[in-house]
């Protein structure tokens, strides 16, 4: 699997967000050092409103799913865990924006259905049986690259 720009530009995003969080989590710590509970909630509430995450928790598996794929060495855009059916719509609309035309579905959860009936009801299109190589998992020391089968979709 190839880089995409999309999906890069929001890992520059989450991390530029994770970085200026830790420093001002420095002004938290100072607080707790300070047994200061009522600036820690005050600061706590003005985090959650001022400095929201910038992703939805949809958005933010398709681009960990973006990154599984691409440490792992994937061949295609491998979906190992897909959201729970609340995240899926937004999920979607993030592989859409990404211009991610198909996806391959390993996952083996006990939801799997929900998901399927879920990517179907939002325009995805089942296709054939598909096997993901993943080139940079090795697995219980086999020199070989790990095999998963999945369900190829196509992102409409």
């Amino acid at each position: 699997m190839e880089k995409n720009s999309y999906f890069e530009e929001m890992r520059n995003t989450a991390i530029a967000y994770n970085e200026a969080q830790a420093i001002r989590e420095k002004d938290r710590d100072a607080l707790i050092a300070s047994d200061d509970w009522d600036g820690v909630k005050a600061f706590d509430k003005r985090e959650k409103k001022e400095f929201p995450y910038p992703f939805t928790s949809g958005e933010s598996k398709a681009l960990t799913q973006y990154d599984r794929s691409l440490r792992n060495g994937a061949d295609a855009f491998e979906v190992e865990d897909l959201p729970w059916d609340y995240e899926l719509e937004d999920f979607v609309k993030t592989l859409r924006a990404a211009k991610v035309d198909t996806i391959v579905v390993t996952d083996q959860s006990t939801g799997l259905m929900d998901g399927i009936y879920g990517l179907t009801a939002l325009g995805c299109s089942m296709g054939a049986l598909r096997t993901v190589t993943r080139a940079n998992d090795h697995r219980f020391g086999s020199r070989e690259p790990e095999k998963k089968n999945g369900i190829e979709f196509e992102i409409c």
